[in-house]
């Protein structure tokens, strides 16, 4: 018997109190005799459960470990549904894997009468490119889970492109993107790596030897994905009706004020960064920065580069 017919068995007689022998037989697709095994072999494990003879006979387990040790609430196996939906979107698995987690959801869709089919999740982007991610996504998790080293091109925010050889710790997703988090063995300190900056990636095949317990170190000078570490600024701008959905794609906004000339004053936070200016760069004419001065002026100073470089 697999271990997770065992664990279905289980759930259907917590959930149904009391089934028959062929009722399960014919949920398995075994015989009433198979049946008749797994109850003997789930009572010598020690789960309490039991067959019934006569005309309102069953197979039923102990009331008592029913409402002591149910191993999941409805909520729990919902978001157990949620989350193999999710992860099977970038699993960048084998096709026998992905099947063998649908199965999983079916099961345990089936033990809820609550709707599992109201969540589907797709990380990789909509351009062709999206099945590189999913691959580079399924080989990064084989490398965690084997404790394996990976070795790949990175390009830097400074413009260097460098060889990297990192002990992966996990992946983060954060501000719309995916993350590395590792050991990097040239830099000998913990380091997040974007996915999407990564090239010519590979396993080494060297165990991973350097775990997150063993180091505190943090880079400042790699991307950081604390929030707080980031100098956050407030800006107030003005921005055409057209484009506000954008401006929402992006940021947070605090406060939305309709202007007399059919404008929109929006005021949100966003990290002083250089990858704010290029942000607010990629709304052209549409908008205008009233606060802070100095945002303003980066703005100002870029555009006039740009001028310069057609002139």
């Amino acid at each position: 018997m697999q271990i997770d017919q065992l664990f279905e068995f289980v759930y259907v007689l917590i959930d149904k109190k009391q089934v028959t022998a062929k009722e399960m037989a014919a949920r398995f697709g075994v015989s009433t005799r198979t049946i008749y095994r797994w109850v003997d072999a789930l009572s010598v494990s020690g789960v309490p459960v039991y067959s019934q003879k006569g005309r309102n006979g069953g197979i039923a387990i102990s009331e008592q470990y029913a409402l002591d040790t149910k191993v999941l609430s409805e909520e729990e196996r919902l978001a157990i549904v949620s989350s193999v939906k999710a992860l099977n979107s970038l699993s960048g698995n084998p096709a026998s894997v992905i099947n063998a987690n649908i199965k999983a959801v079916e099961k345990i869709s089936g033990l809820t009468p609550q709707n599992t089919d109201w969540l589907e999740v797709d990380f990789a982007p909509w351009s062709p490119e999206g099945s590189n991610v999913r691959q580079m996504f399924g080989m990064l998790r084989e490398a965690i889970l084997q404790k394996k080293q990976v070795i790949f091109d990175y390009h830097s925010g400074d413009g260097r492109i460098e060889r990297r050889t990192v002990h992966p710790w996990k992946l983060i997703y954060k501000g719309q993107a995916w993350y590395l988090q590792g050991w990097c063995t040239s830099r000998k300190a913990e380091r997040f790596f974007k996915l999407t900056r990564m090239q010519n990636f590979n396993m080494t095949g060297r165990d991973a030897n350097v775990t997150k317990s063993e180091t505190t170190t943090f880079s400042k000078n790699e991307v950081q994905l604390k929030e707080q570490e980031l100098p956050v600024v407030q800006i107030k701008a003005k921005i055409r009706p057209s484009k506000i959905a954008y401006l929402f794609d992006t940021f947070i906004c605090s406060q939305i004020k309709q202007n007399k000339d059919n404008s929109i004053t929006a005021t949100f936070s966003a990290p002083d960064t250089d990858w704010l200016i290029g942000m607010l760069m990629g709304f052209e004419a549409d908008i205008k920065i009233l606060s802070p001065k100095n945002i303003a002026q980066k703005v100002q100073k870029k555009a006039a580069e740009i001028l310069k470089l057609y002139k």
